[in-house]
């Protein structure tokens, strides 16, 4: 596996680091040669975010030719059809949470979900699942193959969970400016203070457990898959066909 990601690595380091010692050294040229009124302009200030997005996309690109490179012919369709229809899913919902009216939260993490789908569909529309030939003659689903699948779909779902909860709790000031805030006499920073705490308990969370099942499911799904084929007998090497002539 390290072989095979070896050749395309240091090409992609390499084209990135040219990338940004260009997105650098131009920098550098207009911060000298350049006075501040044409820094300030908006091509001479473009072009070293440009050099920093255009290394953000070769890094995702190399993610895509790695994932294609080692898993390419190795998912079964028994756990690449339901991981990919968890993907679209997440993409489905995203655009929901995106559009509906109630909820800041589901509008900012509706954003970020639909952004990781799209990202985790395009990674794996590369990726060949195996065909149905091979794919029989993947090892069977043993019950400690869907246990340890299990165990690691919650394990995944409880951490995220929590972690996303924890990082929505509300605090001071409540979704206000600061200002604002103290603006409020206590009166009404008490009602504030209530109404963002039923709301992170009433919707907040229970929007956060729901969307935290899908990454859970693809850790079932992947830690079922690979607890088979680490717990599978290996297979008996077949002798060649001179050997068996010998032999007979």
């Amino acid at each position: 596996m390290i072989k095979k990601l070896k050749r395309p690595f240091i090409r992609f380091v390499i084209a990135i680091a040219c990338v940004l010692a260009a997105g650098g050294l131009f920098r550098l040229y207009t911060t000298q040669a350049l006075s501040e009124t044409q820094q300030e302009e908006v091509l001479v200030k473009g072009i070293p975010f440009v050099a920093v997005f255009i290394a953000i996309l070769l890094v995702f690109v190399f993610v895509i030719v790695a994932a294609a490179l080692l898993l390419s012919g190795k998912v079964p369709p028994r756990a690449y059809r339901p991981i990919e229809g968890i993907i679209i899913a997440g993409i489905v919902i995203g655009v929901v949470g995106l559009f509906q009216g109630w909820t800041l939260f589901g509008y900012e993490y509706g954003f970020l979900l639909l952004l990781l789908s799209l990202a985790a569909f395009m990674i794996w529309s590369h990726i060949a699942p195996q065909t149905a030939r091979s794919g029989a003659t993947a090892p069977p689903l043993t019950r400690r193959a869907h246990t340890i699948g299990i165990v690691a779909g919650v394990i995944v779902w409880t951490l995220l969970a929590i972690l996303i909860s924890r990082a929505n709790q509300p605090v001071e000031p409540y979704g206000l400016s600061p200002a604002l805030w103290q603006m409020k006499n206590d009166e009404e920073r008490a009602a504030i203070v209530d109404g963002a705490e039923d709301d992170y308990r009433q919707v907040t969370i229970p929007l956060i457990v729901l969307g935290c099942l899908l990454p859970g499911a693809v850790a079932y799904f992947a830690g079922r898959e690979i607890a088979a084929h680490v717990g599978a007998p290996r297979a008996e090497a077949i002798p060649p066909a001179d050997e068996v002539r010998l032999s007979g």
